[in-house]
């Protein structure tokens, strides 16, 4: 194919130069030509003496119209007929063989002439003319020499004028592609190896993450699950929604075949990477895996973590915390905490901790969640620190792009304890679907223009058009739930459409028998301290208890819980509210009778089961055994 190439490109500046030298006028073809030989050739005394200058190279190899001798006949370009030598008789090719021999007599003549010439000349001019005159010389001599070459056979005629062109145009010879097969060098070859391999790696690479990509997906329907387990949540239809993706309405009862048993909850430490100053009195603490960029757990908006410190040597205090941040944010978890003057671990906290420390985290727990699927809307009513959890659902439905009606309610005692004004602000600003209203007195120095004062029944009504048709989250101090829960009771909101989640202020001595704060801030239940629990027991009295799983008895008061027995002897049941409602703290029963008088974070499928609430279980006289 190169050879075709190179065979037409010679073929084209044949015709190219004939032209040209066809167009010249009389008077100068005659310059050149006027002594010619017999054979077409011109002397060279002629041109050396005329002063004229000589035809180009180009011309003299292949553009030169030489006359015949047969008759003044003219003939092809020699050149040409250079080129049709295999086509050539024997006639023709003894004619071009004599106008090979006589180009180089010229040429020798003609190089002779411009040698003396140049000795003689006097002027610039006259060495210029006898430079050109010299070059034409050889020319002639080479071109001559070429044809009588390939007239012998000693070098293919087509090869003869490619050399003599790469000649007069200096390239350099190409034999390369005539060394390797398809014009491919091994420099060629090994880049498209290259190449080859590259590419068939990131198609495998590609099919491996699909096949990966498949297997996840697989393993996440099976093990859904496993997001938070807990035997009481099997009860809870939003978290059934949510993990299992099925949509169930808010007062539904829970599916026959629930899990019932209890696996442990996650216990670790989590190190302190940041510490946000919200307001004077609360702020905001985020934990992160000391070990890994991820979480060690996963969590729903809504639920909390107990936090494990010793404020004083040898001394330790356990309190619940809701986590504030979203459940979409895997690196980290939030937990935002108000301090309280009697609140033992909120001023540890506060006054004592600091970025990079390490604090013991239980969880998480908790039933009081919305994940947006058991609902078309949402109404978050929130008083105080008492907006934690609900932050938590706010920033997940806002990450997740929820697209139903989000009613946010706050009431605060002022301006000051306004937390999360800034984001709620903005969050309000970005998604249509987020309404927002807040009740608070304006602190001095401070902007307001809401409405003062707590929040109303009439609030209630512009903020939230058809409030009775909506589910309803409630959270926050004992007094702002009950005047909220009476207003909703009068306004028609079915109690099943309700979720609540109360605080109080946290006035319990530390651990042993101390109660822990609820989610949220460092604050509990409204409860009284649970009695002195009695000494330990040696032997399995009339009224007792025995812990199954830890070998060990001990004597149960007609008034004294199951769980502060398990705290008399040194036996760990893990509890939160103590009031009967996180379900932290169920056990099984597995021998005897027990009465509870709260029995809210219990689920129906668990008692059946046999399953109690530590902290609410008492013994009817006679003695019992837990799994503990």
């Amino acid at each position: 194919m190169q050879k075709s190439f190179r065979f037409g490109l010679c073929v084209a500046m044949t015709f190219l130069t004939a032209s040209i030298v066809h167009a010249e006028d009389a008077d100068e073809h005659a310059a050149h030509h006027g002594s010619a030989s017999p054979a077409g050739g011109v002397a060279a005394g002629s041109m050396a003496s005329s002063g004229m200058q000589p035809a180009g190279e180009m011309q003299s190899m292949m553009g030169e119209r030489m006359e015949g001798e047969h008759g003044g006949r003219r003939q092809s370009p020699f050149f040409s007929q250079l080129l049709a030598l295999p086509a050539l008789d024997d006639a023709a090719r003894q004619a071009l063989l004599r106008q090979a021999e006589q180009r180089s007599h010229r040429g020798l003549m003609l190089i002779s002439e411009a040698a003396r010439a140049a000795a003689h000349a006097e002027t610039a001019t006259e060495q210029i003319a006898a430079v050109r005159n010299l070059r034409e010389g050889s020319d002639l001599l080479d071109s001559g020499a070429a044809a009588r070459m390939a007239l012998a056979g000693t070098e293919k005629p087509e090869g003869a004028a490619m050399n003599w062109f790469r000649d007069r145009l200096s390239i350099e010879p190409d034999e390369t592609h005539a060394a390797h097969p398809f014009g491919l060098s091994p420099s060629h070859l090994l880049l498209m190896m290259f190449l080859l391999l590259l590419s068939t790696g990131l198609a495998a690479l590609q099919l491996l993450r699909l096949k990966r990509i498949r297997r996840i997906v697989a393993a996440g329907k099976g093990a859904a699950k496993v997001v938070n387990p807990q035997p009481s949540l099997a009860a809870v239809p939003e978290i059934q929604a949510a993990t299992t993706g099925t949509l169930a309405p808010s007062n539904a009862p829970a599916p026959a075949g629930a899990s019932l048993r209890k696996p442990r909850p996650w216990t670790g430490p989590l190190r302190v990477t940041r510490i946000i100053r919200e307001t004077p009195t609360i702020r905001t603490f985020r934990l992160a895996d000391p070990s890994a960029d991820r979480l060690p757990f996963d969590f729903l908006p809504g639920q909390f973590l107990q936090i494990e410190v010793e404020p004083e040597p040898g001394k330790r205090a356990r309190r619940s915390y809701t986590i504030a941040s979203s459940p979409t944010q895997r690196a980290y978890v939030e937990l935002t905490v108000k301090r309280e003057e009697q609140g033992a671990v909120s001023r540890h906290l506060h006054d004592t901790l600091i970025v990079g420390d390490l604090v013991r985290a239980s969880g998480p727990f908790g039933t009081f969640i919305f994940t947006g699927t058991t609902a078309d809307s949402i109404v978050l009513i929130a008083g105080g620190v008492g907006i934690t959890p609900m932050m938590s659902v706010l920033r997940y439905l806002t990450d997740t792009a929820w697209p139903g009606d989000i009613f946010f309610l706050y009431g605060a005692r002022s301006t000051d304890e306004f937390v999360f004004r800034d984001e709620i602000e903005r969050l309000e600003r970005l998604h249509d679907n987020l309404h927002v209203f807040a009740a608070m007195e304006r602190s001095p120095g401070t902007v307001w223009h809401g409405a003062v004062g707590p929040l109303t029944r009439d609030m209630l009504l512009s903020a939230v058009p058809d409030i009775a048709r909506r589910r309803i989250h409630l959270c926050g101090p004992p007094a702002m739930m009950a005047a909220m829960k009476a207003e909703l009771a009068e306004l028609g909101v079915p109690e099943a459409q309700l979720h609540t989640e109360a605080f109080g202020p946290a006035s319990l001595p530390i651990d042993p028998v101390e109660a822990p704060d609820q989610p949220g801030n460092d604050a509990s239940r409204m409860v009284q301290p649970p009695a002195a629990p009695p000494a330990p027991s040696t032997g399995v009295a009339e009224a007792s208890v025995t812990f199954a799983l830890s070998g060990v008895s001990a004597a149960l008061a007609h008034d004294q819980t199951v769980l502060e027995a398990a705290e008399g002897v040194g036996v760990e049941i893990p509890y939160s509210c103590r009031s009967g409602d996180c379900g932290l703290c169920v056990t099984k029963l597995l021998d005897g009778e027990v009465t509870m008088a709260n029995e809210a974070g219990l689920a129906p499928e668990d008692k059946a089961n046999g399953y109690i609430l530590a902290c609410q279980a008492k013994g009817s006289g006679k003695p019992i055994v837990v799994e503990a």
